[in-house]
C-alpha cells in the first residue's frame, strides 16, 4: 500500500519515487518516455539508443543504454512541482547509486520561467562505480542567480552518459527545507 501524505514539492515527489520502489516493472527504452507518472527518460535521437529498464527489488530503477550514434544528452528527468520556493533555504537530494563502469553524472534543476527553462546545476557531480556509493548535495536558494524563486514548473534532471551504460538508480529522495 502507497500513501501520499508528505506535504509540499518534496513529499509529492518522494512519493513518486516510493511507487517506482514499490513495484517491479521492465521494459525497452526508447528517447522519450514515461517510466511512470513524474518520472521520465529522454534521450538525444541522434545518439540510437536502444535498451531496457528494470526495477528489481532492492533497487528503484537500473537502465542498461546502448548508443548506435554521437549526441548530446540524455537526461532522466523527476517532476518537482515546486513553483514558489522564495519561503524555502535548501534544495537537495541524497543518492544511492552503482554503475557497471565508473561514470560521472551531472544533476541539475529546470526551473521553466515566462523566458524558457532555466537550468541551476548542482556543484558536486555524481561518481558512479561497480561499488554502490552514496551522494549528497543541495541547493542554497537565494544565493544562486540560475535559481529563479518562481516557476511555472520545475524538475530535477539527472544527465546519464551519452555513451553506453548501465547503471542502478537504488534510492533517490528530494528535500525542499
Amino acid at each position: 500500500m502507497f500513501n501520499n501524505i508528505a506535504l509540499g514539492p518534496d513529499g509529492h515527489t518522494n512519493h513518486n519515487l516510493s511507487v517506482l520502489r514499490g513495484k517491479k516493472r521492465k521494459g525497452a527504452l526508447a528517447n522519450d518516455m514515461k517510466i511512470i507518472s513524474g518520472i521520465s527518460f529522454h534521450a538525444d535521437p541522434a545518439l540510437g539508443l536502444s535498451g531496457s529498464y528494470t526495477s528489481p527489488p532492492g533497487r528503484m530503477l537500473e537502465l542498461e543504454a546502448h548508443m548506435q550514434g554521437a549526441g548530446e544528452w540524455v537526461g532522466l528527468h523527476f517532476e518537482f512541482p515546486a513553483r514558489d520556493i522564495s519561503g524555502a533555504g535548501v534544495m537537495g537530494f541524497a543518492a544511492r547509486i552503482s554503475a557497471a563502469e565508473t561514470c560521472v553524472v551531472q544533476t541539475c534543476l529546470r526551473s521553466m520561467t515566462e523566458d524558457g527553462f532555466q537550468d541551476c546545476f548542482f556543484d558536486k557531480h555524481l561518481l558512479l562505480r561497480p561499488e554502490e556509493s552514496s551522494h549528497l548535495d543541495a541547493l542554497q536558494i537565494g544565493y544562486r542567480d540560475s535559481l529563479p524563486l518562481h516557476a511555472k514548473w520545475r524538475e530535477l534532471i539527472l544527465f546519464l552518459p551519452t555513451e553506453s551504460f548501465n547503471l542502478a538508480l537504488i534510492d533517490l529522495r528530494l528535500f525542499l527545507v
